[in-house]
């Protein structure tokens, strides 16, 4: 669906990682796969209709602290999608099968533009790497909701307030010319890198969207990665870990 449900955030998520989650995210009935498909080819209609484009594009000019998102339009259009398939009296457990269809049958997984286009990884770096070596840089990668991809005009925290629209970038004056508009809408004062776009070494290698939080010790050795459970950190966990550490060192 986008960042707020189980598998959200999560490119390998499989359907035994789905049923052994919360039960609250798992259908008690199944929507048969053919059925399912076309109902995933028409939610990416939806999704880029300019109906919805139209409403993304209002939600996200509203105020941060409004309780309104793309979120609330992607419900509405998922519930749309229901009613369309004759499958109000069903709407809880047909949203879940809509929400969870990769997971159910893998096969779709080419559908659905929130899964083409999920950048979601587990990266290359793993617990124990040595990690590069470098400064601390703000960087400005891929995408996330790049316009020809999976575009819902995100505003929310741009000092604009105008919705953000772009193409991906594949070349490195596309990309410079986007963090150049991203330093002047923020106003940055500090130092800016791109990852290249025919490597996005840095991407591979961290994984840091949507979001993560790495603990790297004095020798450079990743000892901590946090992951998403049910599009959210634990920070319960990192908070353990740090005093784990710093125990460790007293």
């Amino acid at each position: 669906m986008g960042m707020a449900h189980v598998t959200s955030g999560r490119a390998t998520f499989t359907y035994e990682d789905l049923i052994n989650s919360n039960s609250s995210t798992v259908p008690k009935s199944y929507i048969p796969k053919s059925l399912l498909k076309r109902m995933l080819i028409r939610e990416n209609e939806l999704r880029l209709s300019d109906e919805y484009q139209k409403r993304y594009c209002e939600a996200e000019k509203t105020s941060s602290s409004s309780s309104s998102s793309w979120l609330n339009v992607t419900d509405e259009l998922q519930r749309q999608i229901i009613r369309e398939f004759n499958l109000d009296d069903e709407m809880d457990d047909a949203l879940l099968c809509l929400r969870c269809a990769t997971q159910i049958y893998p096969d779709l997984k080419h559908i659905p533009l929130y899964v083409q286009y999920n950048r979601a990884r587990d990266g290359n770096l793993q617990i124990s790497d040595i990690a590069p070596n470098v400064p601390v840089i703000q960087l400005d990668g891929q995408e996330t909701h790049a316009q020809d991809e999976w575009p819902i005009c995100s505003a929310r925290w741009s000092p604009t307030q105008m919705p953000i629209k772009y193409n991906q970038t594949h070349t490195i004056e596309e990309r410079l010319a986007v963090a150049k508009d991203f330093i002047r809408d923020f106003n940055l004062q500090m130092s800016i890198v791109i990852d290249k776009p025919e490597g996005n070494l840095f991407e591979k290698l961290y994984s840091s969207w949507p979001v993560r939080i790495y603990v790297i010790d004095k020798d450079y050795r990743l000892t901590y990665k946090a992951q998403p459970n049910e599009s959210m950190l634990e920070l319960n966990e990192l908070v353990e870990h740090l005093q784990s550490i710093i125990k460790s060192n007293e």
